[in-house]
């Protein structure tokens, strides 16, 4: 079109009625960002995060799900989203797992379908937008039993038979998968064996191994036979010292010939070997009438400290000589004539 046939028009478009046309752009304007403020209302809520599974895939059973809620930013009317009511919207994932080869950890992507309960409110934004579910997938390992460990001290040598030596452990394959099948062992609860002498049996508790304290270990127990053998043996204590045993105002003092003697004691092997010089003490009772040109030999008695169990006990020498002390000169001027 010629300009000076658009210009007529363009004069009629925007002169003629000017007034009214600038005011009816005016209203239309308010009109329209009145009804975007209405409709542009936001909130942002934290809803809880659900899971909805379906058991027997390989056996894998939920473990955690990271986060446990989201925060969901919501837009639309002041009306629609402020009569929404926080506490009934909920988000909801469906973790797929593989049915031969189950995984121990599914990812799962946020979108609107996974909101329950918003209505028509338009949903934002959804923070995180990923939901980490963690399964427990089951795994079962073969190990070895180690021998049982025992506390306290038997009163002979102690051995353990067991019929049992290796175990199967069930559990969460994220925690038995690290394991060393040919280094990692199953423990067992200890024995108290404290101040047993005679041969017993009993069942102690098979333990899971390492960090895996939930797994479960078939069987639960296993029987044990503690064989206790009470192996005799002789300690010898060297020089012990004679103690002559007499009343104090006694007419006669003694010495001994030889002044001390060697101990030997027999009984468990491990008590005795045990022994100490301090628990044992020799003495030879001094109470007799002095003989002139007699030897007055005496038979050596052995006592040994309250508590240690010993079977036998010798002197050696069996026997020692009393020897007759010279009386000291004041001692025989009170004796006189």
């Amino acid at each position: 079109m010629p300009a000076e046939k658009r210009l007529p028009f363009l004069r009629m478009a925007f002169v003629n009625n000017g007034y009214w046309k600038l005011l009816s752009l005016v209203i239309a304007v308010l009109i329209y960002f009145t009804i975007r403020a209405d409709i542009s209302h936001v909130r942002m809520i934290t809803i809880p995060v659900e899971t909805e599974f379906e058991s027997g895939a390989g056996g894998a059973a939920i473990e955690s799900v990271e986060p446990r809620s989201l925060q969901v930013t919501l837009r639309g009317s002041y009306s629609e989203v402020s009569q929404l009511v926080a506490a009934t919207v909920r988000c909801v994932v469906r973790p797929k797992q593989k049915k031969n080869t189950p995984v121990d950890t599914v990812e799962v992507k946020l979108g609107n379908s996974n909101l329950r309960g918003v209505g028509g409110v338009r949903v934002a934004k959804i923070e995180p937008a990923v939901v980490v579910v963690k399964f427990d997938v089951p795994m079962s390992l073969r190990l070895t039993v180690a021998p049982p460990s025992m506390t306290g001290k038997a009163r002979g040598r102690v051995e353990l038979v067991c019929d049992q030596t290796n175990a199967v452990v069930k559990g969460s394959r994220r925690l038995l998968s690290p394991l060393d099948a040919g280094k990692v062992q199953i423990q067992t609860e200890p024995i108290d064996v404290d101040g047993r002498s005679q041969t017993f049996s009993t069942r102690v508790k098979l333990l899971p191994p390492g960090d895996a304290v939930n797994a479960l270990v078939e069987p639960p127990e296993m029987a044990v036979n503690v064989v206790i053998i009470n192996e005799k043996a002789t300690a010898k204590i060297e020089r012990v010292p004679v103690i002559v045993s007499q009343p104090f105002a006694a007419p006669n003092r003694w010495r001994t010939e030889p002044e001390w003697v060697d101990v030997e004691l027999t009984g468990r092997s491990e008590v005795v070997k045990a022994a100490s010089f301090g628990q044992v003490m020799a003495s030879v009772n001094g109470n007799i009438p002095l003989t002139p040109n007699a030897t007055n030999e005496v038979p050596v008695v052995v006592h040994v400290q309250q508590g240690l169990a010993v079977d036998e006990v010798t002197a050696l020498p069996a026997t020692v000589k009393l020897i007759p002390l010279t009386p000291k000169p004041a001692e025989a001027q009170q004796k006189g004539p």
